[in-house]
């Protein structure tokens, strides 16, 4: 599986997942970095069959309307410390990429996580 880590998140997630086996990118390893435009992470993820990992409504609103990226991971859990937010992922992330076998659209909560048909 291949994940797209948006700007909004910490770098850290990239390394949680690549110990699961799977390949990240962070959007700041792209060539226009954190600045890398919505729609052109898209057309990455769409490129590559990669899902997007955000907290950025505009991909769940693109997603709903026109299923772009493939598959979104949507992150709500407000504003976290740093290290919080590792360990929520660290926790998370079997369960998330079970999910995404299921659904191409999951949802991160602090306290569950949302497969979205």
């Amino acid at each position: 599986m291949i994940f797209i880590i948006d700007a909004h998140l910490p770098r850290v997630i990239v390394g949680q997942i690549e110990a699961l086996g799977h390949e990240a990118i962070h959007t700041s390893d792209l060539e226009m970095g954190n600045k890398t435009p919505d729609e052109a992470i898209n057309e990455l993820a769409v490129e590559r069959m990669a899902t997007v990992v955000s907290k950025d409504a505009d991909f769940y609103n693109t997603f709903l309307l026109h299923r772009k990226p493939p598959k979104l991971v949507m992150v709500k859990v407000g504003n976290m410390r740093l290290k919080e937010l590792s360990a929520l992922f660290e926790m998370s992330l079997p369960k998330i990429i079970d999910a995404l076998g299921s659904y191409d659209l999951i949802e991160l909560h602090q306290d569950k996580i949302i497969g979205i048909d």
